[in-house]
């Protein structure tokens, strides 16, 4: 089977990587700023940026499993399932500015709401069903 479609997805998920981390550098960007205004305000803030960060070099190795599961690379499943869990976990604490936008979302509208959870999680949901597939799913 071709899994041509995974492998342009890995290269619209380097990209989408690559853009998170260039917005955390930069120090002009909306993220940036916000967790240096939190911090400002109490130091305690710092945990959610480096919380953040963790999340963003976690996220450094979500476009090599689309790649080693688009071109059918043999690798240590037992690490790929491990760091399976421990993606989800950082994604699910990592992403307090995003979260705090969801919640913003919300208060405007409902649909808005929803609609914001949906820009967050549909160009990661993909990286989430290959990491799966690589790790979980005996070849067949």
């Amino acid at each position: 089977m071709q899994k041509w479609p995974w492998k342009i997805y890995g290269i619209f998920l380097t990209v989408l990587i690559v853009a998170s981390l260039t917005d955390m550098a930069s120090k002009d960007s909306a993220l940036r700023m916000y967790y240096t205004m939190l911090i400002a305000f109490h130091r305690g803030y710092g945990v959610l940026l480096v919380l953040n960060i963790i999340s963003l070099i976690i996220n450094l190795l979500a476009p090599l499993v689309v790649f080693c599961y688009a071109f059918n690379v043999k690798s240590s499943l037992k690490f790929w399932q491990v760091f399976f869990f421990i993606r989800l976990f950082f994604d699910f604490i990592g992403h307090y500015y995003d979260s705090q936008c969801i919640k913003a979302a919300f208060f405007q509208s409902f649909l808005y709401g929803v609609a914001c959870i949906g820009v967050f999680i549909i160009p990661i949901l993909p990286s989430y069903i290959a990491h799966y597939l690589y790790a979980f799913k005996k070849p067949t």
